[in-house]
């Protein structure tokens, strides 16, 4: 009877040996022949006060929404595309309201800073086509920005993505039309990002 035991345990005894084997298996993020899937989301929302006599109140709702797939190359190097919808809306009839949509490629390195800790550094061109709309015309603008971004990147658990950090942006064309030149856009803010990685 104990010999007939310890034989029907045997392949549930080795189903938790793997199971239990597997995260260690997993190799760093930013080894060699990764795909890694990224998010990066933001939703604000502000009320603005329009100190015009009989003028209504403002409800502002400002959103992006980036999706972005990348390939490590080479060891710790990565290269990807980024694509994404930037918006303002206005709760107000006939104030303004913009989208913009993004389409880029970007280049990375990933330094380690220990077992589940990483500095991913990252700098992309993208090219935008917005529409805004104004109180009295709409129109569109196109350009192309300069976008770089330094994430603390976490694993904390095996292929999973948990990372914060700084981002410029810099607009280093805008043409509203053929040939007007718009305001161009320079920002600094801190994003987060989730996402994960397969091999």
């Amino acid at each position: 009877m104990p010999l007939r035991t310890s034989r029907s345990l045997a392949p549930i005894v080795a189903l938790v040996l793997v199971l239990g084997a597997s995260p260690a298996q997993a190799r760093p993020f930013g080894e060699q022949g990764q795909y890694i899937v990224t998010t990066a989301a933001a939703l604000d929302y502000q009320r603005d006060t329009i100190r015009i006599e009989g003028a209504e109140d403002e409800t502002r709702t400002r959103f992006s929404f980036h999706v972005a797939g990348d390939y490590t190359s080479f060891r710790r190097i990565s290269f990807g595309i980024d694509f994404g919808i930037d918006g303002e809306v206005s709760g107000v009839e006939g104030y303004d309201t913009a989208k913009i949509f993004r389409f880029g490629g970007r280049a990375g390195y990933v330094l380690p800073l220990g077992a589940v800790a990483s500095l991913w550094m990252r700098a992309g061109l993208s090219f935008g086509n917005g529409t805004f709309q104004t109180q009295t015309t709409e129109y569109t603008v196109r350009g192309t920005r300069l976008s770089v971004s330094a994430p603390f990147m976490f694993n904390p658990y095996p292929q999973v993505l948990i990372g914060v950090g700084p981002t410029f942006d810099h607009d280093l064309t805008a043409k509203a039309g053929t040939a007007i030149d718009a305001p161009k856009v320079t920002g600094f803010g801190v994003h987060m990002t989730l996402g994960f990685w397969f091999e």
